[in-house]
């Protein structure tokens, strides 16, 4: 069984999960690249610089981790797996991958590639927040079928 408002308000939730789950990505790589954030009464120019490279930046990991991201959200949304660890795992995962199947100058790489941790703990930061924000009640749409008898005749 299925209840539609849960269902609609999860939906709700997973949007929002996703789209902030990329926001925190893309800022924890561009805060990395520029450290313009650790110092708000430094240049404004840099502050703005890394706001503005975590929007592009949040569309670009966007747009590589959306499908892979939907497999993961509908596993543990089938699943209704709601622990940390899954969606940590996932986000790590996810962003592991993504890392590993681009190409370096010498075509893609049997061994571990420069920054291959960056872009776990990236992935780990993106399933943190998805897991904030919609993970911790994956599943909440489904009712358990009742355990008493049929009332129908």
């Amino acid at each position: 069984m299925v209840d539609g408002g849960q269902l609609l308000a999860q939906s709700i939730r997973i949007v929002l999960g996703l789209i902030l789950a990329f926001l925190a990505a893309a800022a924890f790589v561009a805060f990395g690249l520029l450290r313009g954030l650790a110092d708000p009464s430094g240049d404004p120019v840099v502050v703005g610089m890394t706001f503005g490279w975590s929007l592009v930046g949040a569309s670009v990991i966007g747009g590589l981790a959306f499908v892979p991201a939907l497999v993961a959200i509908a596993v543990a949304e089938l699943m209704q797996l709601r622990g940390i660890v899954f969606h940590l795992a996932a986000g790590g995962a996810i962003a592991i991958f993504l890392w590993w199947s681009g190409e370096g100058v010498g075509g893609p790489q049997a061994d571990i590639r420069p920054g291959t941790l960056i872009a776990a703990a990236t992935g780990f930061m993106a399933g943190f927040v998805y897991w904030l924000i919609a993970g911790r009640q994956s599943g909440c749409w489904r009712v358990p079928p009742s355990s008493g008898a049929s009332t129908r005749s």
